[in-house]
């Protein structure tokens, strides 16, 4: 056990692995920026994730037999105290398949924590949970099409300040609606029902908004998991020309509202 770690080491397995995984990660948080701001499909998220996981096992046994030095990439040398002509081809054999089956393990582990941790906000925190769904543009007017996605997106950042609530990940839910049948993705309570089913969340916060002439109508609920009850969290409008501001206001209105409910101060005790 102790020569394989030794290999472990010299063959810079350990380095190439933590690289990896730091590079992984950073990939992660760029997508996780760059995918809803340029509409790119939700399911994108998952399929990176599935991309980086089977590429560890490749990056692991890359750096198990090669190495990279200044005469460019060379087949590394085993451990021993044995001059190179005296080395038996079968041992650095068995070490090259130890050292592939370190990997294939490590993969397995992450295919099943990995994609879970990532993709997946389900913890035991004693905090009640909230989804965050886009708010529907009623009338369907495209040039209008992004507030939804811009409330939604600024709401889950205000409520996570809140130390009473958890809120769901946003690229979980959108992942989750992704797989909704397209006839139905415009049916509210199949995509309430879709998030409820598959998320580990108490609450669904969801609502729409409407476009008449100079004015903007918000209206937003939040609906129970467990009772299929739906409280209305506000009803108001806005002047058209403070169209870049109605988040905020949607922010500081409904945030006062969950602050002062009575099921968020329970668990704050």
């Amino acid at each position: 056990m102790a020569n394989i770690f030794t290999e472990l080491k010299k063959r810079k397995v350990f380095n190439s692995a933590a690289i990896y995984l730091a590079t992984a990660f950073v990939i992660l948080q760029v997508a996780q920026i760059i995918i809803p701001a340029l509409r790119i499909p939700s399911w994108t998220l998952s399929f990176i994730v599935v991309l980086l996981i089977l590429g560890f096992p490749i990056v692991v046994i890359f750096s198990w037999i090669y190495d990279v030095s200044d005469d460019g990439v060379v087949k590394t040398d085993t451990v021993s105290g044995e001059p190179q002509s005296e080395k038996a081809p079968p041992s650095m054999a068995r070490s090259s398949l130890v050292g592939i089956f370190f990997s294939i393990v490590i993969t397995i582990f992450m295919a099943y924590k990995g994609i879970e941790y990532f993709t997946i906000t389900k913890e035991v925190t004693g905090k009640t949970s909230i989804a965050v769904l886009n708010f529907d543009n009623v009338r369907k007017f495209q040039d209008y099409e992004w507030l939804g996605d811009d409330i939604a997106g600024s709401l889950s950042y205000k409520l996570g300040g809140i130390p009473e609530v958890r809120v769901i990940d946003r690229f979980q839910i959108l992942n989750k609606l992704g797989e909704v049948d397209p006839e139905k993705a415009s049916i509210l309570e199949y995509k309430i029902n879709q998030v409820a089913n598959n998320i580990d969340v108490d609450l669904i916060l969801h609502g729409q908004f409407t476009i008449l002439d100079s004015i903007v109508k918000v209206i937003a609920f939040y609906a129970d998991t467990k009772t299929f009850s739906q409280t209305r969290l506000m009803n108001e409008k806005y002047s058209l020309n403070e169209l870049s501001d109605i988040p905020t206001y949607i922010n500081d209105k409904i945030s006062d509202f969950i602050k002062n409910d009575a099921r968020f101060k329970e668990n704050s005790k």
